[in-house]
């Protein structure tokens, strides 16, 4: 035991750190993982400090509403100094940052060196994370950016008998998505290994196969906690176990949130229903999909194909609630996902969302064998077909649209389901830790 430490609190009552980049007001699906915690962490006694950043101008959309939690400290750490003043007046406009990410994507790409200017939030938290690594018992960071778990490294440092779980919404140095030159992703291997591999006592993940992964590059112990839905459960539960009706009207497909240009892409959906357009097979305006999100510049481009135009509505960024109505009041909702090996284990915090609408979900570019498939199966709430399956994707929407179609098969296991509320994940989770850290 350091001089001077606290004894290490494995109860309930324990001091806790979360560090993570995404918290409100930031509009991102992976705000809701660490919110949970601290949400539900704090209502059953544990003391919670959130070390964040102060938000800049790249992080917009910044209008998520979630509550103040009344019993959880949150730190915010402004970064950047002048010239970080002088970006946010740049970036400002959404064009700009456009331009930005396609000007660091080909810095990436032609120099292996892209550019985060999150990554000086770490030197900006130094002070705190310090101060915050003598009073705690845990901290937990989770990923993306790497700053997180880098400045849970330095509390490690400061404190050694900090406890240290580092949580990966998405994977690091291994990550699919994103244009990665390999002299980049080894840079990132070693400071990975260097950081999480040699510190940190337990990592976390959100399936098995990203658990694989860690497992084999870091070599230490690694546990699953899905993503989930952070929403009343009496809801879920009746509008779960209520028979889900096919809206009237169009058929309309619902996507919600960003898309990764090259790893999630919704031509083939496009292909199957220019095909049944040409064939007399639907008229125009009896099927819409319709995209809701700022980020959505790859459904954009497709809106500019006159074969496709017809069927693409492009709603913009709204209010989370919103998103929400638009999930529950949907024909279909719409799930994109790369066929790529490394994407097997993708789980996103979407899937959960869209699961507890209570609407089925048609799944475009994973396979039914990888763990979207297999989670979509075993709540009863979905179907996968692969980017090739062009006509497996057009009979699902006509059928659909003329008569039952995936609703046929939508069988949603409410009991499954409820397993992946955030509540329940966060007990789950804490009960893990206690058991962990108390043999050790």
């Amino acid at each position: 035991m350091t001089a001077g430490a606290p004894t290490a609190d494995f109860s309930m009552h324990a001091n806790i750190v979360i560090v993570t980049y995404n918290w409100p007001p930031r509009n991102a699906i992976g705000t809701h993982r660490p919110y949970s915690r601290a949400r539900y962490w704090s209502e059953a006694g544990a003391r919670v400090t959130v070390l964040t950043a102060r938000k800049q101008a790249f992080d917009e959309p910044l209008d998520m509403p979630l509550p103040a939690l009344d019993r959880v400290e949150v730190i915010e750490v402004p970064y950047g100094g002048a010239r970080g003043g002088v970006a946010n007046k740049v970036l400002k406009s959404q064009s700009a940052r456009r331009l930005a990410k396609r000007v660091n994507a080909w810095l990436s790409r032609k120099t292996g060196a892209g550019i985060d200017p999150r990554g000086a939030w770490r030197m900006a938290a130094v002070a705190e994370a310090s101060r915050l690594a003598k009073e705690a018992d845990i901290v937990v960071s989770t990923f993306g950016p790497a700053a997180a778990h880098l400045i849970a490294c330095d509390m490690k440092s400061a404190n050694p008998d900090l406890r240290w779980v580092a949580d990966y919404r998405d994977l690091w140095s291994q990550r699919h998505t994103g244009d990665i030159s390999e002299a980049t992703r080894r840079e990132m291997r070693e400071v990975e290994l260097a950081s999480v591999g040699a510190h940190a006592d337990l990592l976390t993940t959100v399936s098995e196969d990203a658990a694989r992964q860690l497992r084999e590059l870091t070599g230490k112990t690694v546990l699953t906690f899905r993503n989930g839905f952070d929403l009343d459960e009496a809801e879920v539960r009746q509008r779960l176990m209520t028979p889900a009706q096919k809206p009237g009207g169009p058929l309309r497909i619902v996507y919600t949130g960003m898309i990764y240009k090259g790893y999630q892409d919704p031509t083939p959906l496009f292909d199957a229903l220019a095909q049944s357009f040409a064939a007399g097979e639907l008229e125009r305006g009896s099927v819409t999909v319709d995209f809701y999100g700022a980020r959505v510049e790859a459904a954009q481009e497709l809106a500019r194909n006159p074969e496709y135009a017809p069927f693409i509505r492009l709603m913009g960024h709204v209010p989370r609630e919103t998103a929400l109505e638009a999930q529950r009041g949907a024909g279909l909702l719409l799930l994109l996902e790369s066929s790529k090996p490394e994407a097997r284990g993708t789980l996103t915090g979407k899937l959960f969302e869209y699961i507890a609408a209570g609407r089925p979900i048609l799944c475009i570019g994973s396979r039914p064998e990888y763990e979207i498939g297999q989670l979509l199966s075993a709540t009863g709430t979905g179907a996968v077909f692969g980017p090739e399956d062009h006509a497996g994707i057009r009979e699902a929407v006509l059928t659909t649209m003329k008569g039952a179609g995936l609703y046929d098969s939508y069988r949603p296991d409410c009991r499954e389901i409820l397993r992946y509320s955030r509540k329940r994940i966060a007990a789950d989770f804490w009960d893990a830790l206690q058991y962990k850290f108390a043999q050790s």
